[in-house]
């Protein structure tokens, strides 16, 4: 009977106890702790076009381990842009380190030019990384506060084509004062032979200056020299053919392509008023002679300098804010070359009357020469 009392009772506190768990609240089960969000926190390397950049991105191993993401798909981000294509060149999870080589890809090229432009040496930009097409990591480089710097150009270069640009318009400037690099032969008011200030040269001149200062422009920013396009050909190629053009023209009038200066100096002969050392005397007769004819001041010259004027200023404005050459449509080229195309018509008459004045001042001179031989003997 003992035996049975104690087996009783030793079932009897099995069940209590079974029932007394059942009855105890459940514990409330562990939640996984949250992954730390990655931060770029350092930047090492220059950040600059076609430049190796070192990106210290803390927790980045607990990011690539806990959201499965690959840090080999991060792209950098600048400026909140993201430059697609442009993946690391290495990963060092052990040092959360990444390295991207600032390169222009054709699926970061549109990036790259509203990161670029409008032109500058440098800039402040933010800077972070992440995956495409989703928000990049938090940062410490924000732009309105401890910003990174973009070098936009690099300051030995920008040194190289500052002084090969001011070489050349420099000597230019000095050729134009000292000698007829944009000057004709023309027969002056009192019947010498003196020079004149040539409207196709000039054209050609300033087109050539505006073409070859933007090419190193953008060069500087971008890297790209394969920027001239099909319109920078065209517009070039009607101001050569304005000044080819009115040179064959010259050619077929006789005495004024073979005309020569009565007076040592190249300069001023005929033209009263023209001191060398004078800017604005310079300036005013370089617009007389580029607006006036044999009649007077002519609306075929006026149009084609003051397209001339225009046109180079809204060439380097579109090149200044977009970092690329300006496409001109058709229209405004058929408008170029009907403006030139005028001009040129117009020289026509012209050198066939300067030429007949230079023909009647030449017997003039072979008769008075006749006369004072006669006189003489």
């Amino acid at each position: 009977m003992r035996l049975i009392a104690l087996i009783v009772l030793a079932a009897s506190v099995a069940l209590f106890s079974l029932w007394a768990a059942a009855q105890a609240p459940a514990a409330a089960p562990t939640a996984p702790a949250a992954p730390v969000a990655p931060l770029v926190s350092e930047v090492v390397g220059k950040v600059a076009f076609d430049e190796i950049v070192e990106v210290k991105v803390d927790h980045l191993d607990d990011w690539a381990r806990t959201s499965g993401g690959s840090p080999w798909r991060l792209v950098p981000y600048l400026d909140g842009r993201a430059l697609p294509g442009i993946y690391p060149i290495a990963a060092d999870l052990q040092r959360n380190r990444l390295q991207f080589y600032l390169r222009s890809t054709p699926d970061s090229a549109n990036a790259w030019n509203s990161i670029l432009r409008p032109f500058t040496l440098a800039r402040p930009i933010s800077l972070s990384v992440g995956l495409e097409r989703q928000d990049p990591f938090d940062t410490v480089y924000r732009q309105h506060h401890n910003p990174a710097t973009l070098m936009i150009v690099r300051p030995k270069w920008a040194v190289a084509s500052f002084v090969i640009l001011c070489t050349f318009v420099i000597s230019f400037i000095w050729l134009s004062l000292r000698t007829q690099i944009l000057m004709d032969g023309a027969r002056s008011p009192d019947g010498s032979i003196g020079l004149r200030f040539s409207l196709a040269k000039a054209q050609l001149a300033v087109w050539f200056f505006v073409i070859f200062s933007t090419f190193l422009l953008i060069w500087l920013a971008t890297g790209n020299y394969d920027t001239i396009n099909s319109s920078v050909v065209g517009t070039l190629g009607i101001s050569a053919g304005t000044a080819v053009g009115d040179a064959y023209i010259r050619s077929r009038q006789a005495g004024l392509a073979t005309a020569a200066p009565t007076a040592p100096t190249l300069l001023a002969p005929g033209f009263p008023g023209w001191k060398p050392w004078s800017i604005a005397s310079h300036l005013r007769r370089m617009v007389r002679d580029m607006i006036c004819d044999a009649d007077g001041y002519s609306i075929y010259r006026f149009q084609i300098l003051a397209w001339t004027a225009v046109l180079p200023m809204v060439f380097l404005s579109s090149v200044y804010y977009d970092l690329t050459m300006p496409a001109f449509r058709p229209e405004l080229l058929y408008l170029l070359g009907l403006s030139s195309g005028t001009f040129i018509a117009h020289r026509v008459p012209e050198t066939q009357r300067e030429a007949r004045d230079n023909a009647a001042a030449a017997a003039a001179d072979a008769a008075a020469s006749t006369d004072v031989a006669s006189q003489g003997a």
